[in-house]
């Protein structure tokens, strides 16, 4: 009667396969367990991935979008940190001009001055900060600084000013740099856009619009105050110690009333960090939606995939041992 008999090399080559196979299917329940999602999710599907494309899309495009919106909120925050600061410039700035009065000297009023042009070139280099590489009060005019160094503009402004000698003319004077449409501070003091303003997606289907610039007439009158209260006390300008303290007084008000104009200027920016923060929550809540639904069509059966690893590694803890009784044994072995 003949024999089927196996070949040592052959016996070796389908034990080798069992174990290749064992192997690769205990990694792969292995990544299963730890990811939660099945491997071969072609299989998995019968094929057909639509609706998984469709879920990774939208899941892909929510993640711009939160990337987008947590930009566009840090800036937001880093404006309204500037306009806070410009308001205590304002606030610091109008309690030395406050307590200039009939009694008050030359010296005092030096002071007053001194501070009030502190405050001026700080105010010009905090709206002058920038958000990474762009600048944040130009409105489209994202790379040039919104406002001209505050030297500049007090140098035009002093050259304007010449030749004049009563407090009236001089604040008039002021009044015309910053306000006249084409004046010294639209044609030299500031360099944004003067058009357009900022926009930011928050949405497939919505944007925001920054409205928050530099010419803004909160920031012109606070300004312009301070200008009259860094004037006020100009050698050049051979003013009266009467006319001086007028134009600083007049600087003090100016700045009271310039207060209510930064805070609905800051108002409006609150509005539009509101719009971002419902957006944010919004975009929150699909993400978390849509990342159900991707789990539901991916996710493996942890209790099943524990089951199918326990019933491989005992195959292969098998297979091991059953590999280690046949390499031991030997003619002798056999023979008893």
């Amino acid at each position: 009667m003949p024999l089927s008999t196996i070949g040592d090399l052959r016996q070796h080559f389908l034990t080798s396969q069992s174990n290749t196979r064992l192997k690769t299917e205990l990694s792969t329940l292995v990544e299963e367990l730890t990811t939660g999602e099945h491997s071969d999710l072609t299989a998995h599907l019968g094929g057909s991935q639509t609706a998984l494309n469709g879920l990774d899309r939208q899941l892909a495009l929510l993640e711009k979008y939160e990337q987008v919106n947590t930009q566009t909120s840090h800036m937001l925050s880093t404006m309204q940190s500037v306009l806070e600061n410009v308001d205590t410039l304002r606030s610091n700035a109008n309690e030395t001009l406050l307590t200039i009065g009939g009694a008050s000297s030359l010296s005092q009023m030096s002071n007053a001055s001194d501070v009030a042009l502190a405050s001026f070139e700080a105010t010009v280099s905090a709206l002058n900060t920038r958000y990474g590489d762009r600048s944040l009060f130009g409105g489209t005019n994202i790379e040039d600084a919104p406002l001209a160094d505050a030297e500049v503009m007090l140098t035009d402004l002093k050259t304007s000013l010449s030749g004049l000698s009563t407090a009236v003319d001089i604040s008039a004077a002021i009044d015309s740099w910053f306000d006249d449409v084409g004046g010294g501070f639209d044609a030299i003091g500031y360099q944004g856009d003067v058009t357009g303003f900022m926009e930011k997606p928050l949405d497939t289907n919505q944007y925001i619009t920054v409205s928050a610039r530099a010419d803004d007439d909160a920031i012109r009158e606070t300004l312009k105050s301070l200008a009259k209260g860094i004037f006020a006390t100009e050698s050049s300008l051979n003013l009266s110690i009467e006319e001086s303290r007028d134009l600083q007084q007049e600087s003090a008000v100016g700045l009271l009333n310039s207060a209510e104009k930064i805070a609905v200027f800051q108002s409006s920016l609150g509005f539009v960090e509101s719009r971002v923060e419902e957006a944010t929550a919004r975009n929150t809540a699909e993400q978390t939606s849509f990342g159900i639904a991707r789990s539901e069509l991916v996710s493996a059966d942890p209790f099943e995939t524990v089951t199918r690893l326990e019933a491989v590694q005992l195959q292969l803890e098998t297979q091991y041992t059953l590999t280690a009784r046949l390499s031991s044994l030997s003619l002798t072995e056999y023979l008893r």
